[in-house]
């Protein structure tokens, strides 16, 4: 069980962490769209991660907590899980607040509504998205360190 945990752990924060790098990669010349084609590129993409990103990140939440009680040794092992369980609430706490309402702002437009400010909404999801990164990076760390110091004893 302790080798599941850690090991499913693992696995869903690495996709997560893989997720937000990926559309860091995506993202890269953004700049270079129109807001007509920024908005048709972000309202597909957020369809698919709607549905799948509250399902991952739960999953990943569940099995991180489970970790740290059953899996994880005693001590900076199981500090540095707890350290994940909170780094995945505030990535999630941050996406509801701050990505959540910015996705709903650009799935409302239409080509004809596209505000004058699009830019300043794209730039705000992009910063908010680099935190969140840094976020994913941080629990995948903590995570990985715990099972090499766990499974070195």
């Amino acid at each position: 069980m302790d080798i599941f945990l850690m090991t499913a752990s693992l696995a869903l924060a690495g996709i997560v962490a893989g997720i937000y790098i990926s559309a860091v990669i995506h993202d890269y010349r953004i700049d270079d769209l129109t807001a007509g084609q920024y908005m048709a590129m972000h309202q597909m993409r957020d369809k698919t991660f709607t549905r799948v990103m509250p399902v991952i990140r739960l999953a990943t939440l569940l099995l991180i907590a489970a970790m740290a009680v059953f899996a994880v040794n005693p001590g900076p092992p199981r500090v540095l899980t707890i350290v994940a369980v909170a780094l995945v609430v505030v990535d999630i706490g941050l996406t509801v607040s701050l990505q959540v309402p910015l996705n709903k702002r650009v799935q409302s437009w239409t080509p004809v509504t596209i505000p004058d400010d699009w830019a300043q909404t794209r730039d705000r999801w992009a910063a908010n998205h680099n935190l969140r990164l840094v976020l994913g990076l941080a629990e995948y760390a903590c995570l990985f360190a715990a099972v090499i110091l766990t499974l070195s004893r």
